[in-house]
């Protein structure tokens, strides 16, 4: 008798970070919804499974490839957070925060709709926090009234092999076993930390402006000459702070935050969190280790544990975008292959009798 495959469904998706890592654990991904076009197209790419281009909001379950029993065994889903992020808790609630705001509602529509075995949901850790802790005590309430048990904690991607520190908030649910997370392999006490040089240190050096032609995803931004001058005297680890006088924009003069502006990574420790603007060196601490740039999209890819083949849609600005609204693949797959193992224990139906 053959035993079904099982199934995922990506909500909120991407370009795929998810659905890669889930495929890679032994999930047939049966669907996917993304809103943005350039995402969606990098989505199919990487997978082989074209996504629904849609609002999720206006998405129900029959808009959504199923598996042929019609049981899913994963929902996934990583609604936009930007709303959520501790960065913005003194920021006034605007009309767009407030559609956001209600993403994580939608995602609880779909899990009544659809009825997975399984959950996980995924976010920024402000979700759980300061002004937002009602919104997710609810959202978890919520949950249990479905009939589901969960499990969340804060977690680090990097402890999961992830090149990268990149801490967020999941939700693990299950309505047919007891949930856990993934447990961690990396970090104090485990495997070393994957390192920035084990990601990328393998790669052509480029200079500003320069291409490698082997592969379009490394391709480094053009800088102006004061920006590739300034970084000439950041060291690996550093930041503005290490520029001399002359060298200083004038709006940091007297400034005491951002110093991750004119960053450079560490060669031997994880990269820093990659967010939408990861291939500008303005943006955050996106300066190659040693070489006078930023990194590029292939670069990042990496860091975020994309495989090393993987390609973007849609131009740097674009490709940054998806990078760093991407859930890593590698800890997607440790989320997959926690569930299968929630699969294979008895039901809690079961352990009741």
């Amino acid at each position: 008798m053959t035993v079904p495959r099982p199934t995922a469904l990506d909500l909120f998706s991407g370009c795929g970070g998810g659905s890669v890592g889930f495929i890679a654990a032994g999930f047939l991904v049966a669907g996917a919804v993304e809103i943005d076009a350039h995402a969606a197209a990098s989505y199919e790419s990487l997978t082989g499974v074209r996504p629904t281009l849609a609002d999720v909001r206006k998405v129900g379950r029959a808009d959504l490839t199923t598996s042929p029993s019609g049981e899913v065994t994963l929902l996934f889903g990583c609604p936009p957070c930007q709303s959520f992020t501790i960065l913005r808790r003194g920021g006034k609630t605007v009309p767009r925060d407030q559609i956001r705001n209600a993403l994580p509602m939608e995602y609880l529509r779909l899990v009544e709709e659809i009825r997975p075995r399984h959950l996980a949901f995924e976010n920024v850790p402000g979700f759980s926090e300061g002004r937002w802790a009602d919104a997710f005590a609810n959202f978890t309430t919520r949950l249990e009234v479905l009939g589901y048990r969960c499990v969340s904690d804060v977690v680090d991607a990097a402890d999961y092999g992830v090149p990268q520190h990149r801490r967020r908030l999941l939700v693990v649910a299950s309505r047919v076993a007891e949930p856990t997370l993934p447990t961690a392999t990396h970090g104090p006490g485990r495997l070393p930390y994957m390192t920035v040089r084990q990601a990328i240190g393998h790669l052509p050096s480029l200079a500003s402006g320069e291409r490698d032609p082997s592969d379009p995803m490394h391709y480094a931004r053009r800088h102006k000459a004061i920006a590739v001058e300034r970084l000439t005297h950041v060291p690996a680890g550093g930041g503005r702070a290490d520029l001399p006088p002359r060298l200083r924009l004038a709006c940091h003069k007297d400034h005491r935050g951002h110093f991750d502006i004119y960053g450079r990574m560490r060669w031997d420790a994880p990269a820093p969190t990659l967010t939408s603007g990861c291939t500008n060196m303005t943006r955050g601490r996106f300066a190659h280790p040693e070489q006078h740039r930023a990194i590029t999209l292939r670069e990042a890819m990496l860091l975020q544990a994309f495989p090393a083949s993987a390609a973007l849609i849609g131009g740097v600005e674009a490709g940054s975008l998806q990078v760093g609204n991407a859930v890593p693949p590698l800890l997607a797959q440790r989320i997959g292959e926690a569930v299968l193992e929630m699969e294979r224990k008895p039901s809690m139906r079961n352990q009741r009798s």
